[in-house]
């Protein structure tokens, strides 16, 4: 088995594709946005963060595994404990934390045991963030599926075809789902409303992820015009039918047309932008320091994220002290992102030197580096 140091400078040695770090970047940061500002013109903008980080899952796992050739349990041992492992163990942290603040404090703790633990633990509606990351466990399920349906495909066209075809059908399903009205069946509903479904929808995402570094920008473009009119199609027959235009948010879960639409042709959009940007500037030198930054925060969006969970509590906290300070929106998304990104960089930081200087680390690593340095 390799050492830690051995598998970190081995994955230095494997050329990066800097494009899909600066989406994963932009995307960690739109996510960090939404949970800030309130639902305006700049929150539906930036409504393409979930779709875009599905998208750039699918083409990271076309970059690094297209020729191999892994198990789906295989992937699934490797892949599921860094996302489910990282997430628990913060999960702990946050639920004893603000107990133990809560009773010095003399205030009555805020979760409920089923409601907002144990769900959250599920990866349910919880406390209200970790929904995503059920759903990158979902793409992780499907993953190896979906790269072999690709593989098996005699073109992208077909490809396509394939996926568009199961998309119609999921929409079909929750046209169905809607009319039977399952909330009769509390489990059923539970795992078809979030399990079946935003499986099936993201995971068409993904199979576009996964055809995307293969791209020509013609093909991209073309991808994006057509779901930007498939998006002002809906929006248009939303606004005849409803008598507004409403916000994608409504659409979201589980997502729909309108709202995949949308992501769809902002990230295809913004790929090609920073495409175009990365080949202008040639961002693919490892040395810039920028490009540094842009890669560190790419490799931790998973402990970024969960950090960010623990300064929103805070900052929810303290505007519950100040009302007056609620609207500073700027701020607190600066403030809130850079103690995230801190936060993770001191972690990572601390365990890289705990297993490079200690018996303990090196006898841990793997573990350690499990938990604490996805």
């Amino acid at each position: 088995m390799k050492s830690q140091k051995e598998l970190v400078e081995a994955e230095k040695s494997v050329t990066r594709d800097i494009r899909f770090d600066i989406l994963k970047t932009l995307g960690i940061f739109s996510i960090i946005l939404a949970h800030i500002i309130p639902q305006n013109i700049f929150f539906n903008i930036r409504n393409f963060d979930v779709p875009l980080m599905v998208i750039v899952s699918g083409s990271l796992l076309y970059c690094s595994s297209y020729k191999k050739n892994y198990s789906l349990l295989t992937y699934l041992h490797r892949r599921i404990p860094r996302l489910i492992a990282p997430v628990w163990l913060f999960l702990s942290f946050y639920f004893i934390s603000i107990s133990v603040v809560s009773y010095l404090l003399g205030k009555d703790y805020p979760f409920l045991l089923k409601k907002h633990i144990i769900n959250s633990f599920l990866l349910l509606d919880g406390i209200g963030y970790v929904w995503v990351i059920r759903v990158f466990i979902l793409m992780a399920i499907i993953s190896t599926i979906i790269m072999n349906l690709y593989k098996s495909c005699r073109s992208k066209n077909h490809f396509f075809a394939v996926l568009l075809f199961i998309y119609i059908c999921y929409e079909i399903l929750v046209q169905i789902a809607t009319k039977i009205n399952l909330e009769n069946i509390p489990l059923l509903s539970s795992l078809i409303n979030n399990y079946v479904f935003y499986t099936i929808s993201y995971g068409c995402l993904f199979g576009l992820g996964i055809a995307l570094p293969t791209m020509k920008r013609k093909s991209i473009l073309v991808v994006a015009g057509v779901f930007l009119t498939v998006f002002l199609l809906v929006a248009g027959y939303l606004s005849y039918t409803q008598g507004v235009i409403p916000s994608t948010q409504n659409f979201k879960y589980p997502p729909r047309i309108y709202y995949l639409s949308y992501g769809i042709f902002m990230s295809m959009l913004t790929f090609s932008v920073v495409d175009i940007l990365c080949k202008k500037y040639n961002l693919n030198n490892q040395e810039n320091p920028i490009v540094k930054a842009i890669v560190f925060i790419s490799t931790s969006t998973l402990w970024i994220y969960l950090w960010h969970i623990l300064f929103l509590y805070l900052k929810q906290s303290l505007v519950q002290i100040k009302p007056d300070i609620a609207t500073n929106y700027i701020i607190f998304f600066l403030l809130i992102t850079i103690l995230s990104v801190t936060a993770t960089y001191i972690q990572k930081t601390s365990i890289s030197r705990l297993i490079q200087n200690t018996k303990f680390g090196r006898a841990n690593s793997e573990m350690l580096a499990i938990l604490f340095l996805k």
